[in-house]
């Protein structure tokens, strides 16, 4: 392989000997290949730059990083590298008569000098303008990490007691390689969403087709990309499930003629783990295209171009570009007005950022928080010796699974009193997410994907911080919580108001009052008072006392949320919900059978707003297998709850006359 540098440009030109019979020929192809560049500095064609022969290492060597720094300079190529000048007429196979060593740069191409003064320029924007060259070299380690992103490798980690023999034999050994407890997949397969081997081109492995690789999978980066892509300090980044989900949906949209979409999520999931991956996959599946990779670098745009020949250079000015032969990522910038092969944004909520995108490729796409399997297996990995695993326990029960809070926090977590005095959830939810302008709501307030990562709801991080917001927001804008609840119960705020609602009807509830009650089974209205009791927050149902409101401490029966037993001669129970449907689960109602004996009333209540006529139109509700079925195995055991429950729909006034806690 011979190695060519391009003066000027930085691009690095290689082929193979033989491949040109002459330096004519050669010519021509450099021409080719850095067109752009050349036409940009009044170079119209091949026969205007010089080659030189030299010999310069690209490894560990001052001198090829001092041609990197300066490489657009006009250098004395005989006098500095020690050239000899080739002539267009010479046989390339008579210079090298054998293979050249490798790692090296063998032939220098000097453009001649610009006819203009100044500097140059890329592209000229009018013919009196001075000229500006749009690039500068990267260090050499950063040059190295982008040019060594394809040969990573998909590691799997195998369980202790896996039975490995499948894979070291026919014909799964011919794609993969097995180093103690891990898998390590040839530079020609990957995995698709459903854990299937296929070829970099797409194409299944028709060996494999029975075979699913179903196991932990990390890419295993050759080079740290520690300080070279911010956020990613480690060389090992876990392949989610989702990462090729999203993928295939991208591939499917090309397919269709859609050049570009945005993947929106909240802070700290890793989106800038996916927009590697994906910089890997097209690395693997489009090797002959070129990458633009941008990010927000220390709080600075950084414009990449990756070109697929090795050459990797800073762009200045991206206003002065027009690459349109090339995949465009970009993370959490707002992105140049390119019509490339392929743009992705990817993003937390900020509207400024891909507003003007989403004019031109409106697809949007929504993307997941952890699983606590996935924190978990990253925490195996990687952080087992560093965080001990009670911390991971209290941070995920806190945070919800978000991997900046538990792997990157952990020693320093945000102050969450301080974060909910910050958030406007309202303002928040009223403008779907799209200003997400503060440092504080995207920590609290989640984006959970539907199934296919089209549309969105938003919930609260966890259960801690959920209770968080109301006790704050009770004690001083109550009518945030009123107007959460009345606004955006059934949309994408649902779970919030759904949350918000649920504890507001808890303080109520055990208040006591006199409520709007109808039963469901023949319409009939009542006005009962119901009693004032104290509460009693219970872990197990072993603790539930009568006459008492209880109601457990972390939200974990199936089928009630709270229960007043023996109160008045009625065992009183509570289902409270935003929706005009809730189906009751059998299962959960047997396991409360001890609480509900001596024969009394059960009055089963379904506790809604009066929002969206949603007590006028209730009506009697399903009970149902755990599975979500209408229940059918009813016998003398269970037909208590058929024959015996009572079932009312109870409403409650979303004002401070009813709520004597939100006054």
């Amino acid at each position: 392989m011979v190695g060519c540098f391009i003066l000027g440009s930085g691009i690095v030109f290689n082929f193979e000997i033989g491949q040109y019979k002459d330096f004519t020929q050669l010519k021509k192809a450099i021409w080719e290949e850095d067109k752009e560049y050349f036409e940009s500095v009044g170079i119209k064609n091949e026969k205007r730059f010089k080659l030189w022969k030299v010999q310069i290492s690209t490894k560990n060597n001052n001198e090829y990083d001092k041609l990197l720094e300066n490489h657009h300079e006009d250098l004395d190529v005989k006098e500095d590298f020690g050239g000899e000048r080739l002539d267009e007429t010479w046989l390339i196979d008579s210079i090298f008569k054998c293979p050249p060593p490798e790692e090296h740069i063998h032939i220098m191409v000097q453009p001649p000098p610009p006819a203009t003064t100044g500097t140059l320029s890329i592209p000229m924007k009018r013919q009196a303008e001075p000229q500006v060259y749009n690039r500068e070299p990267v260090a050499p380690r950063e040059r190295e990490f982008w040019n060594e992103l394809a040969k990573a490798q998909i590691v799997l980690k195998l369980p202790d007691d896996a039975d490995k023999t499948i894979y070291m034999s026919e014909p799964l050994s011919r794609y993969m390689k097995v180093e103690g407890n891990e898998i390590v997949l040839d530079d020609n397969v990957m995995l698709n969403s459903q854990d299937e081997l296929i070829f970099c081109d797409g194409s299944s492995v028709s060996e494999s087709e029975k075979i699913i690789m179903g196991f932990v999978k990390f890419l295993h980066l050759r080079k740290s990309p520690n300080g070279i892509v911010y956020g990613i300090p480690n060389q090992d980044i876990l392949i989610k499930k989702s990462y090729l989900q999203m993928i295939e949906k991208i591939e499917l949209d090309r397919a269709r003629e859609a050049k570009g979409c945005m993947i929106i999520g909240s802070p700290g999931i890793g989106k800038t783990h996916f927009s590697l991956y994906f910089a890997f996959y097209i690395t693997r599946r489009y090797n002959s295209n070129d990458i633009m990779y941008e990010q927000k670098f220390q709080n600075v745009s950084r414009l990449l171009h990756i070109k697929s020949n090795g050459a990797v250079m800073k762009v200045l000015d991206s206003q002065l570009e027009d690459p349109q032969d090339c995949f465009y990522i970009v993370d959490s910038v707002k992105p140049a007005p390119w019509d490339t092969k392929y743009t992705l944004l990817v993003t937390t909520p900020k509207r400024d950022l891909w507003h003007d995108l989403v004019k031109v490729h409106p697809r949007k796409y929504y993307a997941p928080v952890w699983s606590e399997e996935e924190i978990w297996n990253v925490w195996n990995h990687q952080y087992k010796d560093k965080i001990v695993e009670t911390r991971v326990e209290e941070l995920i029960k806190k945070w919800g699974c978000i991997p900046r809070r538990v792997f990157v926090e952990y020693e320093n977590e945000p102050d969450l009193t301080y974060l909910v005095s910050k958030v406007d959830v309202y303002k928040f939810l009223k403008n779907d997410g799209g200003d997400l302008d503060d440092d504080y709501t995207g920590k609290i307030i989640h984006i959970i994907p539907n199934a296919d990562f089209t549309n969105k709801k938003y919930v609260p991080g966890s259960a801690e911080i959920c209770k968080e917001l109301y006790r704050y927001h009770r004690n001083r804008t109550k009518e945030m919580i009123i107007n959460v609840i009345r606004d955006f119960a059934g949309g994408d705020g649902g779970t919030l108001a759904g949350n918000f609602f649920e504890m507001l009807a808890h303080d109520v509830l055990r208040k006591g009052g006199r409520f709007n009650i109808r039963r469901l089974t023949d319409d009939n209205y009542k006005l009962p008072d119901l009693q004032n009791l104290e509460s009693n927050r219970f872990d197990d149902v072993q603790e539930i006392t009568s006459g008492y409101y209880n109601f457990p401490k972390i939200k974990n029966l199936e089928s009630v949320d709270a229960i007043t037993p023996q109160c008045n001669g009625v065992h009183h129970l509570y289902q409270i919900t935003t929706a005009s449907r809730h189906d009751t689960k059998v299962n959960g109602l047997l396991k409360l059978e001890n609480h509900l004996g001596g024969n009394l009333l059960i009055r089963l209540y379904f506790v809604v707003p009066d929002i969206n006529n949603i007590f006028d139109n209730f009506r009697y509700q399903n009970y149902v297998t755990t599975k979500g079925g209408i229940y059918e195995g009813w016998n003398r055991n269970n037909k208590w709850i058929r024959d015996g429950i009572e079932q009312y729909v109870l409403e409650i006034k979303l004002d401070s006359n009813q709520n004597p806690d939100m006054a």
